[in-house]
């Protein structure tokens, strides 16, 4: 009890640390990989008297020491030694010096601050993985101790288990074909903390993911962010890793190349019978839509809302549901229940679904509860069509409204149709009846009205009808009518003839006739006569009387009759027009596809049009079906014109194609047409991804990740104009790029063997960007994620300290210091750091490690076994580093081992394998001056080896130093070790001694002793290590 206070009370050891204050549990990994690689325990000892001595002893989990680490036994000189050597050197100075150092008062070991256990045992291998514990224990120079309480640590070099199965490709690719996520399956250990990102390709984190205290599980990922937001179509990667107590962190474990193609759900709206009247009067007074789902997996809701086109926010009438919607009719009233009034309105479709996707699309439709407006103007309320050219034309002038079919006809006082015109969305401003029926012959004396109609495409008509107004040709005798007053006799089968014919209201028989076609000048150039009754018709064919072709030009007919009771009639005709030309039309589009889809790229056709002018021009835009979707019509010339890809609703037509033609009909009946065959609408999306095969490649032909592979994918390959595929380094420049004159097609895949345009190797961070041009302007850009392209292999530098170290626990360069530096754009995949044996080249000491690299390694000289250095003997170490596309560096150099001196209980000894004899002899001669002789290299480090030992011999001059000669058996006999070793080992122990003498040892203090074979440090079966067996020993005893 007395003792135990004394101790408690005089020797306080004191262990510090945050780590400890709670007592617990520290976790190491030691396997040089920088993180938590060793234990470091600061420590403080105090006492009232100096410390003789402390260690840390490391226990395993049976309670078994595997490691102690203790103070260092420093070489001090005595008092004698330093007695002697008060007048060793000369000068006052170096007295005063040495007399302190004899009067010095006596001072304890040095404790460090900190004590650091690199995880080795004492055997020199690492610890295996388990649970340890440690203490301290400290002595004072009156033999009391003290011990701390014990700690635990764990080693653990078991890095984070991860098993992730890598998705088939055609599975990395989702949001289309009704992949909604891609799934990652993936298991792993149990960890305090497993942690997952999901990145876009500029390598921003848009998904994390985190398992506590548990393993990784498997996910899938919708395509939704933190924020729960759908992310843009593009290239993503998928990277898992954590890191466990002891610092160890998971093999690098990733999904790279994933593809978030949101093609997006679609919907589909047929809108029938617009423009609609819901003016209660039975006649297109609804409204029919057809709304359709292609995909309604996930449907959650759909609405279908009547808006103003450029007022969505103002809301008529919402129909909506979240099942599958069906057709339905539209009464035209708003949700107050009246009717809307007359204008363009929207519907807009919309659905959401369980993925976050919305799909649009509207259609225009038109109420219009107006009836088409006219009005007539009856210029002539009687006229006498006779050919006298007074009032031979009843003229109605009228006005009307824009609408696509006017029809008129002239009524009999029974209401019986006599006439009949067709004009379309163009009606004249006036209309001329020549009194002629539909059939050419002339209308009876009496009463009749004009009537003009139209019913729109609302399902409204509208008319005007004038009085009633006589047609009325009193006594003239003959009348000749030509119902057709203009003809082309161009021989094209079209109102080749111009027909005449002769109405006779006379009673008395026609004996005598002669019918004459007068030019602008009043020239005959045809005539028909004869003494007999009229013909039915006259046909003149456009040639005059000698054959000819009478030019373009108005012309007059006049016919002249006698009658049988001797009367005489002359009539003439309404003008003529003889027109043998055609209208002229040039027509031309520069591009014919095109994609009306409001991206600002080729979203209208120009239509170039030139013609001459004419009555009416009608161009008309057909869809395969041959139905007419855009009709334009002109008066006059007509003028080019932008298809904007709408219908006459105003609503964008469906992708296929279309063909424009362009047309007019004189009133001679020439017709010019010219017609764009095909025209190509296609909205379809288009969409572009190119993802680079490595993440870093080497093209130095080692046949390792040689070349870069892109994939290319896109929703439309076809309709592509131009594409390229641009590398570009970190700085936006252009290295290298294909474009169309390179494969017409656009590839599936492109390699690159990392030359640039001129041959030349590129090496940085670099990526790979896409552009695609459609012929129907659609523009596509899509680039890779960053990778790396290099041929540089990882530039190695070591650095030791000190220049030469002594591993002899005498707390002088006790432990080297080995510096390894690594640089390289390219992650790592292992390194190793290898001593080898100097003799024989094998392994001596190794630690490596994977990605990370230990800046600074600590090594206290021992082999993997446990085995010390050799004394004064250079070891070659190699540093090697491997990056991850197959690139290999290494660094090699010398660590130069001092002579160590080594305590073995009182005693000192120095054990020299490396001073070098000339074959069985006992000089360093040279090659020069005998057979077998030296090289001078080797002599050179013999006397280095030398010099330093006396030198150090020197430091304890109290001690008497034995001088052992040692040697190898190789025949392991008697013999041998009688006859040759004995003798040799002996000389050679002298020629030593003599050396050191040379170099300032006293010979008083040396003797000699030749021990052959007899103790050899390796056995005889180890052939590797005889070199070991051969050596000089010094003995120091006091």
């Amino acid at each position: 009890m007395k003792k135990n206070h004394l101790i408690g009370t005089l020797l306080f050891l004191i262990l510090f640390s945050p780590l400890f204050s709670q007592a617990k549990t520290v976790y190491i990994s030691p396997n040089n990989d920088g993180i938590q690689d060793e234990l470091a325990i600061p420590l403080s000892i105090k006492d009232k008297r100096y410390i003789s001595e402390w260690n840390l002893i490391i226990l395993d989990s049976e309670n078994t020491i595997v490691r102690t680490i203790g103070n260092k036994h420093a070489r001090e000189t005595n008092a004698t030694s330093v007695f002697q050597s008060l007048f060793a050197e000369k000068g006052f100075k170096s007295f005063w010096a040495n007399l302190k150092k004899l009067f010095a008062p006596k001072k304890g070991i040095e404790v460090p601050e900190v004590v650091v256990w690199n995880g080795f045992l004492d055997s020199g291998e690492v610890a295996p993985d388990g649970n340890y514990s440690y203490y301290f224990t400290a002595k004072d120079d009156n033999g009391n101790e003290a011990k701390t309480s014990m700690y635990s640590v764990v080693v653990d070099n078991t890095p984070p288990a991860i098993a992730l199965l890598q998705p088939k490709d055609e599975a990395k690719i989702f949001g289309s074909n009704l992949r909604n996520v891609i799934k990652i399956e993936q298991d792993g250990s149990s960890e305090d903390l497993w942690e997952a990102e999901i990145k876009d390709a500029s390598g921003n984190s848009v998904k994390s993911y985190t398992w506590k205290n548990d393993s990784p599980k498997t996910i899938e990922w919708d395509a939704r962010n933190n924020a729960g937001d759908l992310v843009a179509d593009g290239v993503y990667s998928y990277a898992i890793t954590a890191t466990d107590r002891a610092g160890n962190k998971s093999e690098k474990a990733e999904v790279l190349n994933i593809i978030y193609d949101a093609l997006p759900r679609s919907v589909n709206l047929t809108v029938l019978g617009s423009p609609f009247s819901p003016n209660a009067d039975g006649i297109q007074d609804s409204l029919r839509f057809e709304p359709s789902i292609p995909n309604a997996s996930g449907l959650l809701s759909w609405t279908i809302d009547i808006i103003s086109p450029n007022q969505e926010s103002k809301i008529y009438k919402r129909f909506e549901g979240k099942t599958t919607p069906q057709a339905f009719s539209f009464d035209g009233k708003s949700e107050a229940g009246s009717v809307l009034g007359d204008g363009e309105y929207q519907a807009l479709f919309q659905a959401n679904f369980n993925n976050g996707q919305i799909a649009k699309m509207s259609r225009n439709f038109i109420i219009d509860t107006k009836a088409p407006q006219a009005s007539l103007v009856l210029e002539t309320p009687i006229f006498s069509p006779d050919g006298d050219g007074n009032l031979d034309l009843a003229i109605i002038a009228q006005s009307v409204s824009k609408e696509k079919n006017w029809q008129a006809e002239i009524l009999d006082a029974n209401r019986k149709k006599v006439r009949s015109y067709s004009f379309g969305d163009n009606p004249p401003e006036k209309v001329q009846w020549d009194g002629l029926r539909d059939d050419g012959s002339l209308a009876e004396d009496g009463l009749y009205s004009y009537k003009l109609i139209a019913t729109d495409d609302a399902g409204n008509t509208g008319f005007a009808e004038t009085k009633l107004f006589e047609l009325n040709t009193g006594t003239t005798e003959v009348i000749l009518t030509v119902q057709n007053p203009a003809f082309s006799p161009n021989k094209d089968g079209v109102n080749d003839v111009l027909v005449l014919t002769p109405v006779v209201k006379t009673k008395s028989e026609i004996v005598e006739y002669r019918l004459d076609i007068f030019n602008e000048r009043g020239e005959s150039v045809k005539s028909f006569a004869d003494k007999k009754a009229l013909p039915r018709n006259f046909q003149w064919d456009g040639l005059d009387d000698n054959g000819s072709l009478c030019p373009d030009a108005l012309y007059t007919a006049q016919l002249e009759t006698v009658s049988k009771n001797g009367s005489e009639a002359k009539t003439l005709s309404q003008p003529i027009t003889l027109d043998t030309q055609y209208p002229t039309l040039e027509l031309s589009a520069d591009y014919l596809v095109f994609s009306p889809n409001g991206d600002g790229k080729k979203d209208i056709l120009p239509i170039k049009i030139a013609g001459s002018e004419e009555n009416q021009w009608i161009a008309e835009i057909k869809n395969q079906a041959k139905t007419t979707v855009k009709k334009i019509t002109w008066q006059g010339s007509p003028a080019s014109f932008d298809w904007d890809g709408k219908d006459e609703n105003n609503n964008i037509v469906a992708d296929g194609n279309y063909s424009l033609l362009v047309s007019s009909t004189d009133d001679a009946g020439n017709k010019t047409e010219k017609q764009i065959p095909l025209i190509v609408v296609d909205n379809r999306p288009t969409k572009a991804f190119v993802t680079a095969e490595l993440s870093a490649f080497s093209p130095n032909a080692d046949g390792i990740k040689d070349e870069q592979v892109f994939t290319i994918m896109t929703s439309l390959q076809e309709g592509i104009a131009s594409w390229s595929l641009a590398i570009l380094s970190e700085n936006g420049a252009s290295v290298q790029k294909w474009t169309g004159n390179d494969a017409k097609s656009l590839p599936a895949k492109i390699s690159w063997d990392g030359k640039d345009s001129s041959g030349k190797v590129v090496e940085g961070s670099l990526t790979a960007d896409l552009e695609i041009i459609y012929e129907k302007g659609d523009e596509v850009f899509a680039k890779t994620s960053s990778f790396l392209s290099s041929i540089t292999p990882p530039q190695l530098l070591v650095k030791t300290s000190p220049q030469y170290f002594s591993p002899d626990n005498d707390g002088q360069d006790d432990e080297l210091f080995i510096n390894l530096s690594a640089k390289s754009a390219v992650p790592f995949t292992s390194w190793s750091f290898e001593i080898n044996d100097p003799q024989n080249g094998k392994t001596f000491w190794k630690t490596s490690g994977k990605s990370a690299i230990t800046e600074r390694i600590t090594w206290d000289g021992k082999s993997n076994t446990g085995e010390l250095v050799q004394s004064a003997t250079d070891y070659p170490y190699t540093f090697t580093v491997s990056d991850d596309i197959g690139m290999t560096s290494r660094f090699e150099g010398l660590i130069s081992v001092d002579v160590l001196v080594i305590r073995v209980g009182d005693v000192l000894k120095i054990q020299i394998p490396s001073i070098i004899f000339r074959p069985d002899n006992a000089d360093f001669k040279s090659n020069k001056e005998a057979t077998n002789g030296l090289e001078q290299s080797v002599i050179d480090n013999n006397v280095r080896v030398l010099k330093r030992i006396a030198e150090i011999l020197n430091k304890f001059r109290d001690y008497t130093v034995r001088v052992e000669g040692h040697a190898n058996n190789v025949t392991n006999t008697e013999k041998e070790e009688i006859e040759e070793l004995v003798p040799l080992s002996q000389a050679r122990a002298a020629f030593v001694k003599e050396e050191l003498r040379k170099y300032g040892v006293s010979s008083a203090r040396l003797s000699t002793v030749g021990l052959g074979g007899r103790q050899p440090v390796v056995p005889h079966s180890d052939r590797d290590n005889w070199w070991k067996n051969r050596r000089v020993e010094f003995i120091l005893n006091k």
